[in-house]
Protein backbone atom coordinates (compact mmCIF):
# COMPACT_ATOMS: atom_id res chain seq x y z
CA UNK A 1 0.00 0.00 0.00
CA UNK A 2 2.61 2.53 0.73
CA UNK A 3 4.50 1.91 -2.03
CA UNK A 4 1.08 1.96 -4.30
CA UNK A 5 0.76 5.38 -2.14
CA UNK A 6 4.35 6.44 -3.13
CA UNK A 7 3.70 5.91 -6.94
CA UNK A 8 0.68 7.79 -7.22
CA UNK A 9 2.29 10.62 -5.37
CA UNK A 10 5.18 10.70 -8.04
CA UNK A 11 2.83 10.32 -10.95
CA UNK A 12 1.05 13.68 -9.19
CA UNK A 13 4.02 15.61 -9.10
CA UNK A 14 5.43 14.52 -12.39
CA UNK A 15 1.82 15.48 -14.14
CA UNK A 16 1.72 18.97 -12.75
CA UNK A 17 5.36 19.40 -13.72
CA UNK A 18 4.68 19.27 -17.23
CA UNK A 19 1.59 21.35 -16.57
CA UNK A 20 3.70 24.11 -15.05
CA UNK A 21 6.14 23.57 -18.05
CA UNK A 22 3.20 23.81 -20.47
CA UNK A 23 2.27 26.64 -19.01
CA UNK A 24 5.16 28.74 -19.29
CA UNK A 25 6.36 27.46 -22.81
CA UNK A 26 2.89 29.21 -23.76
CA UNK A 27 3.90 32.20 -22.23
CA UNK A 28 7.40 32.45 -24.06
CA UNK A 29 5.84 31.97 -26.98
CA UNK A 30 3.39 34.59 -27.28
CA UNK A 31 4.82 38.35 -28.16
CA UNK A 32 2.70 41.35 -27.79
CA UNK A 33 2.03 42.66 -30.98
CA UNK A 34 1.17 46.38 -32.04
CA UNK A 35 -2.09 47.06 -32.81
CA UNK A 36 -3.23 48.37 -36.17
CA UNK A 37 -3.67 51.78 -34.60
CA UNK A 38 0.26 52.01 -33.48
CA UNK A 39 1.48 50.80 -36.80
CA UNK A 40 -0.38 53.63 -38.57
CA UNK A 41 0.87 56.10 -36.02
CA UNK A 42 4.04 54.81 -36.81
CA UNK A 43 4.42 55.08 -40.47
CA UNK A 44 2.01 57.83 -41.01
CA UNK A 45 3.20 60.40 -43.45
CA UNK A 46 2.16 63.74 -43.12
CA UNK A 47 -0.53 65.10 -45.16
CA UNK A 48 0.09 67.30 -47.96
CA UNK A 49 -2.13 69.83 -46.64
CA UNK A 50 -0.56 70.34 -43.52
CA UNK A 51 0.75 73.64 -43.62
CA UNK A 52 4.50 74.64 -42.22
CA UNK A 53 5.22 77.99 -41.04
CA UNK A 54 7.27 78.99 -44.64
CA UNK A 55 3.75 78.19 -46.49
CA UNK A 56 1.69 80.56 -44.25
CA UNK A 57 4.39 83.49 -44.14
CA UNK A 58 3.08 84.66 -47.40
CA UNK A 59 3.43 88.56 -48.07
CA UNK A 60 0.31 90.67 -47.81
CA UNK A 61 -0.05 91.71 -51.60
CA UNK A 62 -0.31 95.31 -49.86
CA UNK A 63 2.55 95.23 -49.28
CA UNK A 64 4.45 93.59 -52.60
CA UNK A 65 6.55 96.07 -54.27
CA UNK A 66 4.82 97.92 -57.28
CA UNK A 67 6.55 98.85 -60.89
CA UNK A 68 7.58 102.24 -61.41
CA UNK A 69 7.56 105.12 -63.77
CA UNK A 70 8.47 108.68 -63.27
CA UNK A 71 8.05 111.11 -65.92
CA UNK A 72 7.11 108.23 -67.91
CA UNK A 73 10.08 106.42 -67.86
CA UNK A 74 10.40 102.58 -65.99
CA UNK A 75 12.72 103.14 -62.98
CA UNK A 76 14.85 100.55 -61.74
CA UNK A 77 13.37 100.35 -58.39
CA UNK A 78 9.94 99.75 -57.78
CA UNK A 79 8.06 101.04 -54.92
CA UNK A 80 7.11 100.20 -51.36
CA UNK A 81 4.60 99.73 -49.45
CA UNK A 82 5.28 99.80 -45.29
CA UNK A 83 2.74 100.30 -42.98
CA UNK A 84 0.46 101.65 -45.58
CA UNK A 85 3.01 104.54 -46.21
CA UNK A 86 3.41 104.79 -49.86
CA UNK A 87 7.64 104.66 -50.72
CA UNK A 88 9.92 105.91 -53.28
CA UNK A 89 13.83 105.72 -54.65
CA UNK A 90 14.99 108.84 -53.09
CA UNK A 91 18.21 109.30 -55.67
CA UNK A 92 16.19 107.21 -59.04
CA UNK A 93 13.42 109.39 -58.18
CA UNK A 94 14.72 112.68 -57.85
CA UNK A 95 17.23 111.87 -61.06
CA UNK A 96 13.96 111.28 -62.93
CA UNK A 97 12.87 114.60 -62.48
CA UNK A 98 15.51 116.11 -63.64
CA UNK A 99 17.63 116.67 -60.24
CA UNK A 100 20.73 115.85 -59.72
CA UNK A 101 22.09 113.43 -57.28
CA UNK A 102 25.09 113.65 -55.13
CA UNK A 103 25.90 111.71 -51.69
CA UNK A 104 28.38 112.34 -49.19
CA UNK A 105 28.95 109.54 -46.23
CA UNK A 106 31.04 110.53 -42.72
CA UNK A 107 31.88 107.64 -40.70
CA UNK A 108 32.51 107.88 -36.51
CA UNK A 109 33.06 104.87 -34.09
CA UNK A 110 29.97 103.79 -33.44
CA UNK A 111 27.98 105.88 -35.91
CA UNK A 112 27.81 106.85 -39.78
CA UNK A 113 26.40 110.26 -40.89
CA UNK A 114 25.10 110.27 -44.46
CA UNK A 115 23.33 112.98 -46.45
CA UNK A 116 22.17 112.87 -50.21
CA UNK A 117 21.49 116.40 -51.87
CA UNK A 118 19.39 116.90 -54.76
CA UNK A 119 19.70 120.30 -57.18
CA UNK A 120 18.09 121.98 -59.97
CA UNK A 121 17.96 125.62 -61.08
CA UNK A 122 19.43 126.84 -58.53
CA UNK A 123 17.20 124.94 -55.88
CA UNK A 124 18.99 122.84 -53.67
CA UNK A 125 17.11 119.92 -51.08
CA UNK A 126 19.28 118.03 -48.82
CA UNK A 127 18.35 114.88 -46.59
CA UNK A 128 20.61 114.02 -43.42
CA UNK A 129 20.63 110.94 -41.41
CA UNK A 130 22.61 108.93 -38.97
CA UNK A 131 23.05 104.90 -39.32
CA UNK A 132 23.67 103.52 -35.95
CA UNK A 133 23.21 100.03 -35.19
CA UNK A 134 21.87 99.27 -38.55
CA UNK A 135 19.17 101.47 -37.57
CA UNK A 136 18.47 105.12 -39.51
CA UNK A 137 17.89 107.69 -36.68
CA UNK A 138 18.30 111.93 -36.96
CA UNK A 139 16.72 112.45 -40.21
CA UNK A 140 16.10 116.02 -41.47
CA UNK A 141 15.84 117.71 -44.90
CA UNK A 142 15.71 120.69 -46.19
CA UNK A 143 14.97 122.40 -49.66
CA UNK A 144 16.82 125.60 -49.99
CA UNK A 145 17.82 125.95 -46.38
CA UNK A 146 13.95 125.41 -44.78
CA UNK A 147 12.61 122.46 -43.55
CA UNK A 148 9.92 120.20 -45.64
CA UNK A 149 7.13 120.11 -43.59
CA UNK A 150 6.83 116.67 -44.32
CA UNK A 151 7.24 113.36 -41.09
CA UNK A 152 11.10 112.49 -41.66
CA UNK A 153 10.76 108.69 -42.34
CA UNK A 154 13.80 106.48 -44.40
CA UNK A 155 14.10 103.41 -45.22
CA UNK A 156 17.01 101.35 -46.66
CA UNK A 157 16.12 98.54 -48.89
CA UNK A 158 18.83 96.19 -51.09
CA UNK A 159 21.40 99.60 -50.29
CA UNK A 160 18.47 101.85 -51.98
CA UNK A 161 17.29 104.79 -49.75
CA UNK A 162 13.72 105.51 -50.03
CA UNK A 163 11.33 108.35 -48.78
CA UNK A 164 7.74 109.03 -48.23
CA UNK A 165 5.81 110.06 -51.59
CA UNK A 166 4.74 113.15 -49.75
CA UNK A 167 8.11 114.09 -49.56
CA UNK A 168 8.15 114.55 -53.04
CA UNK A 169 4.88 116.24 -53.28
CA UNK A 170 6.02 118.67 -50.79
CA UNK A 171 9.80 119.07 -51.55
CA UNK A 172 9.81 118.56 -55.61
CA UNK A 173 6.02 119.55 -56.22
CA UNK A 174 5.71 116.58 -57.94
CA UNK A 175 2.68 114.84 -58.65
CA UNK A 176 2.06 111.07 -57.50
CA UNK A 177 -0.89 108.85 -58.15
CA UNK A 178 -1.71 104.92 -58.14
CA UNK A 179 -2.33 103.78 -61.79
CA UNK A 180 -3.55 100.41 -62.54
CA UNK A 181 -0.20 98.85 -62.88
CA UNK A 182 1.78 101.12 -61.52
CA UNK A 183 2.71 104.35 -59.28
CA UNK A 184 2.82 107.22 -61.88
CA UNK A 185 5.06 110.10 -60.40
CA UNK A 186 5.17 113.66 -63.07
CA UNK A 187 6.85 116.70 -62.51
CA UNK A 188 5.39 120.07 -61.42
CA UNK A 189 2.41 121.31 -63.91
CA UNK A 190 3.67 124.49 -65.72
CA UNK A 191 3.11 127.48 -64.32
CA UNK A 192 1.24 130.01 -66.48
CA UNK A 193 4.01 132.76 -67.15
CA UNK A 194 2.56 136.22 -66.80
CA UNK A 195 1.49 137.99 -70.20
CA UNK A 196 4.30 140.72 -71.41
CA UNK A 197 3.14 144.29 -72.43
CA UNK A 198 3.26 143.42 -75.92
CA UNK A 199 1.77 140.12 -76.15
CA UNK A 200 -1.41 142.26 -74.26
CA UNK A 201 -1.24 144.50 -76.86
CA UNK A 202 -1.51 141.80 -79.75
Amino acid sequence: MKRGKKAMLAAGLLAGAAALSGCSAGTAVKTATPTPAVNEQATAAPSPDAATPEADASPDAGEAPTALRVGGKEADARALHENGTLLLPLIETGELLGWTASEESQGEDEATRRSIALEKDGSRITVAWVVSDNTIRQITWQRDGLLVPVDAALTSAQGVIYAPAAFFEEAMGARVSLAQDAVEVLPPEPKDTPATAGEEAG
